[in-house]
């Protein structure tokens, strides 16, 4: 038999080892009551500090309405708070509770951890040469890469 074409595709198989990678947060971060797409919003507020929904969603790189109902999930568990606008009552900024930097603080080294796991075997110089061929395809795509350094 003959392999499908798609197992040869770079982006499918890029596809994979991000959701593992998202699965291995999400497990490692559970004991904490995060999953790995709230690790993403609590990192990007504590680089960015206070930001819009939109601004979340470009940080993350998840649609602007999953932030919203996902950051609506954070603050009902006391994770984040939202600054309402005083100009506009339809514009608010999300920014970090007590407890959400609490978590996060015990997050980050979670998930600088497993980072670093998953880089074994690879040198500085290799990850180096990863992320300009990353950001060469994500040019050719018109993907947005945050440059914010997160881990």
């Amino acid at each position: 038999m003959i392999a499908p074409l798609s197992v040869n595709w770079l982006i499918r198989r890029m596809s994979h080892v991000v959701e593992r990678h998202l699965a291995n947060i999400s497990a490692a971060l559970r004991p904490y009551g995060l999953t790995a797409p709230m690790w993403r919003v609590l990192n990007g507020l504590a680089e960015c500090g206070p930001s819009s929904i939109s601004d979340i969603a470009v940080h993350t790189a998840f649609e602007r309405s999953y932030v919203s109902r996902l950051v609506g999930r954070m603050a009902d568990l006391g994770l984040v708070e939202s600054l309402g606008d005083t100009t506009d009552k339809r514009f608010r900024n999300v920014r970090l509770s007590r407890e959400g930097k609490k978590k996060h603080a015990v997050a980050r080294e979670i998930v600088i951890a497993l980072n670093a796991a998953s880089m074994k075997g690879l040198d500085a110089r290799d990850v180096e040469t990863m992320m300009g061929l990353m950001d060469k395809v994500a040019v050719n795509i018109g993907a947005h890469i945050p440059s914010d350094g997160l881990p």
